[in-house]
């Protein structure tokens, strides 16, 4: 795999490079990679993950989780059968 620039990212704290080589100082190692070199080749993962672009604001990282969790539908909105009758009902 091709090496890329370090990345901030500022919803991640400990992505900073500073912040990064820190940790790898305390736990011994001089690289990430060193963690995975127990992990027989053939369970490794040999591509780059499809993920998307980073989000550099809050923002629109935010709006994006929302865009997503909007997707999802709850009991309220539905009937909901999961409780076989053991669920809350309403007593006035």
């Amino acid at each position: 795999m091709p090496k890329e620039k370090p990345r901030s990212y500022p919803y991640i704290p400990n992505s900073a490079p500073e912040v990064r080589a820190e940790m790898l100082r305390a736990i011994g190692i001089d690289n990430i990679d060193e963690l995975y070199q127990e992990i027989p080749k053939e369970l490794q993962l040999n591509r780059r993950l499809d993920l998307p672009e980073p989000f550099f604001s809050e923002y629109d990282l935010r709006n994006h989780v929302e865009e997503i969790l909007a997707k999802n539908k709850t009991c309220k909105e539905y009937a909901n059968f999961l409780g076989s009758g053991c669920y809350q009902h309403f007593v006035p």
